[in-house]
């Protein structure tokens, strides 16, 4: 009896140990290629919050490769997208129905280098540092509401600044192992430059929209929380 017990027990333990097994992925080896997709919340601090008018949205696109086989780091490509300031008006010009917009725009680019162990969990950490450039432009379009066409579009002012941030994000892993949800918090920044930014005291005051933007120079720093999408081939 106590010989049918002990093998009864370690016939128990063999079958649960293959259910852990078969319940959780077991990585062979790390995909060669990353890509994301995000949206993007920033969040201004000082200096640059006393001359944007509220928390800015945009996007960003990263490819990234791991630099040796089966190792945690990876190196990459992004670009990044977020509207900083933005006023409309809306009139009739000679019988047409125009749209006049303002808005002044921060577009990134760089290369991403990031550290992402792999360590078979349902949340997985991981974080990733940039530097690149960040270019401030702003422009003044004009549409035609009716037949929702662009009329003329106008380059107020452009410049470009080195750029930099630091991530720390969350890959939550599925079923699909490869499709991840991706989750980060972090923080964007550059040293001084000129861009123009709306000033609400003007807003209705003006003829056109532009006008009511005031040129500002100030270094850049916000908080970023960022939502999105991972895939890994």
């Amino acid at each position: 009896m106590q010989y049918f017990t002990r093998w009864s027990i370690a016939f128990l333990f063999i079958l649960l140990q293959q259910g852990d097994s078969a319940a959780q992925y077991v990585i062979q080896a790390l995909p060669r290629w990353m890509v994301s997709f995000h949206t993007d919340v920033m969040i201004p601090r000082q200096p640059v919050k006393e001359f944007l008018d509220g928390d800015q949205w945009g996007y960003r696109l990263e490819a990234q490769y791991r630099v040796q086989y089966n190792k945690p780091f990876m190196v990459g490509g992004y670009f990044s997208e977020a509207g900083l300031s933005r006023y409309v008006i809306e009139y009739n010009y000679n019988g047409t129905n125009i749209k006049e917009k303002a808005n002044t725009r921060r577009l990134e680019a760089g290369l991403a280098i990031g550290f992402y162990p792999e360590v078979n969990w349902l949340l997985q950490p991981y974080i990733q540092g940039r530097f690149g450039m960040a270019f401030f432009t702003s422009s003044s379009i004009l549409t035609d509401k009716d037949e929702d066409e662009l009329i003329d579009r106008y380059n107020e002012l452009s410049t470009a600044v080195n750029a930099y941030g630091v991530d720390f994000g969350i890959h939550i892993v599925p079923n699909l192992w490869y499709i991840r949800g991706d989750v980060r918090l972090g923080i964007v920044a550059n040293p001084s430059v000129k861009f123009l930014s709306l000033n609400e005291d003007k807003e209705g005051t003006v003829q056109y929209p532009i006008e009511a933007f005031d040129e500002h120079v100030s270094s850049g720093r916000w908080f970023k929380i960022s939502m999105g999408v991972t895939y890994l081939f």
